[in-house]
């Protein structure tokens, strides 16, 4: 189900890119005349804290309205749940700035596996609209968890692939995003954000977003943080892409989609990670703690 609906809202999303690449206006109903459907952008969810990205779609379209925020309220449906009893309630905030499409962050806290369901509340003109959406909580993720070591792989640099035109499908590439490994950075004694993104491929159109953030992000962190970014798809990109051959970092690190970004301490152990769109206003506060050497707290 989580697969299902990640799907359904990126081709949603891609969808309404091509109409607007394309210059043709399309013919929408009256949005309030139209039941607004919540999806989760995320393609896994762990027992402990889980960042839950959400899409809305409304006639098919996704909105995207910064004024929004969505209450959210989660019930365990599993082996002795109860759908009526509310488990925990939290907020959905808007971080989409800078994105092709609208996106919610909410954070939650999962005390078990098995089946979820998460109750999205949206304020309307005309009174607030529910929705439920089922959600599956895994023991454990297919990505490295918050927690765990950070995997030391050789990921390619500008020392193995002086073109930087080779290296990353970033049409703007910073090339000091390229000049160390993850198995380096881990030996540096420095806390690291790494970026498994494909900017002129990517699936969910906001890879190419997410690095200007963590550009931005490293104008103001480099001294103190390292700055990684591996490039999805093995050169050439777009044969690779077409043939869904990924680089052995993303096998290495069991990453089964893209974009993921991930906060690593200067102990080699991951604060925090972010699957899919990521926005300045979200991630420079968790930045800005772990180059600090605090805890991260990406909530919002």
């Amino acid at each position: 189900m989580t697969r299902q609906h990640l799907s359904v809202f990126l081709t949603a999303t891609l969808l309404m890119l091509v109409v607007a690449g394309c210059g043709q206006p399309a013919a929408i109903p009256t949005p309030a005349a139209l039941p607004i459907a919540p999806v989760i952008a995320a393609s896994e969810l762990v027992i402990g804290v889980n960042r839950l990205p959400f899409g809305l779609l409304q006639g098919g379209v996704p909105l995207n309205n910064p004024d929004l925020t969505l209450d959210v309220t989660l019930y365990y449906v599993g082996p002795g749940g109860d759908r009526t009893k509310p488990v925990a309630t939290t907020q959905a905030v808007y971080r989409g700035q800078g994105l092709p499409v609208g996106l919610y962050v909410a954070y939650a806290t999962f005390d078990r596996a098995g089946g979820w369901e998460a109750e999205i509340t949206i304020p309307q003109t005309d009174g607030p609209q529910s929705s439920r959406i089922r959600l599956d909580v895994s023991e454990r993720a297919f990505a490295p968890m918050v927690g765990d070591r950070a995997i030391p792989v050789q990921n390619l640099t500008a020392a193995d692939v002086p073109a930087l035109d080779q290296l990353t499908s970033d049409p703007r590439p910073d090339p000091d995003f390229y000049q160390m490994t993850i198995a380096e950075a881990m030996e540096a004694g420095k806390p690291f954000v790494v970026s498994f993104a494909t900017p002129g491929y990517c699936q969910t159109a906001v890879c190419a977003p997410n690095m200007a953030v963590l550009k931005q992000l490293k104008s103001e962190f480099g001294d103190r943080v390292n700055f990684i970014h591996v490039e999805v798809y093995p050169y050439p990109f777009g044969e690779s892409f077409q043939q869904a051959r990924m680089v052995d970092a993303m096998k290495e690190w069991n990453l089964r989609t893209e974009p993921w970004t991930f906060l690593v301490d200067r102990d080699g152990i991951i604060q925090a990670r972010y699957e899919g769109g990521i926005t300045f206003a979200e991630l420079r506060p968790a930045i800005a703690q772990l180059a600090e050497g605090q805890p991260v707290n990406p909530a919002p």
